[in-house]
């Protein structure tokens, strides 16, 4: 849920208005990320963040690639 709450934004510093950046606005922040004043991020809640989610895709992707693998193999049996 704390990944979908994540939303990033392109911005420009006032000081080089040439150069864009992404990031994220600290004050939408999901709770669990921000700051206790919200005015900051941690960048290693972020990156547990979503090594949790990778972790949890890895898993549904095994998961489904084990059941592809076993739907050849009966349709494979069938023939």
């Amino acid at each position: 849920d704390t990944l979908k709450q994540l939303d990033p934004v392109e911005f420009v510093y006032k000081a080089d208005s040439q150069e864009k950046h992404v990031g994220f606005i600290a004050e939408d922040a999901p709770e669990l990320v921000a700051s206790k004043d919200r005015k900051g991020m941690s960048s290693m809640d972020v990156v547990a963040v979503l090594t949790k989610v990778v972790q949890e895709q890895q898993r549904t992707i095994t998961e489904l690639s084990e059941k592809v693998a076993q739907l050849q193999a009966d349709k494979a049996g069938l023939k």
